[in-house]
């Protein structure tokens, strides 16, 4: 049996962007390097939809930060790469390394690729490293799964919230999913 050569977070930090012409990104999980998969348009629409309405709030309330396609230092050589992050207001982020530790907020919207095993483990690595929420997106269904102190569904016309880190937020969900319609 063939044993993995499992890499540190320095060793992940200098590899290259671009392999045969080609962009890369990878993220690092216990050392092991997995290649991400290529995001297709609908993943992107919707990340950017969150993105931007999380981005518009946050700015206006004064509560923090919001950043798409972030990479998180989580915890030992387990680095992340979080579709859209939120981090409350206090927390200094890096401008020159990775940040450590995971968002108080982190938005994964699926693609087709993902695995329940795969998005199980993201989302245990971000609450082992401190996040407080993680929402799930699927577009395939236009739901939302809200990972906490448990889990729940939103869809349709009901309303994404999150009083405690978020005071103020209400977006309906189908909102997030069709482009071009009003919130």
């Amino acid at each position: 049996m063939a044993t993995k050569a499992l890499l540190t977070v320095e060793d992940f930090m200098r590899l290259p962007e671009s392999v045969d012409d080609r962009d890369v990104r990878y993220e690092l999980v216990e050392g092991e390097l997995i290649e991400l998969q290529p995001e297709m348009l609908r993943h992107n629409l919707v990340r950017d939809k969150v993105l931007f309405t999380l981005m518009e709030f946050v700015g206006s309330a004064g509560l923090g930060t919001i950043i798409g396609l972030q990479w998180f230092h989580l915890f030992g050589n387990t680095v992340r790469r979080v579709d859209v992050a939120f981090v409350k207001s206090g927390r200094e982020l890096p401008s020159d390394k990775l940040p450590e530790g995971a968002p108080d907020l982190a938005v994964e919207v699926t693609s087709p690729n993902n695995t329940a095993h795969d998005l199980a483990q993201r989302i245990s690595n971000y609450f082992a490293a401190g996040c407080r929420r993680v929402w799930v997106l699927y577009p395939e269904h236009h739901e939302v799964y809200i990972h906490g102190s448990g889990v729940s569904r939103r869809r349709g016309d009901e309303l994404l919230e999150d009083a405690e880190l978020l005071p103020g937020f209400s977006v309906k969900v189908s909102s997030l999913f069709n482009q071009g319609e009003e919130q």
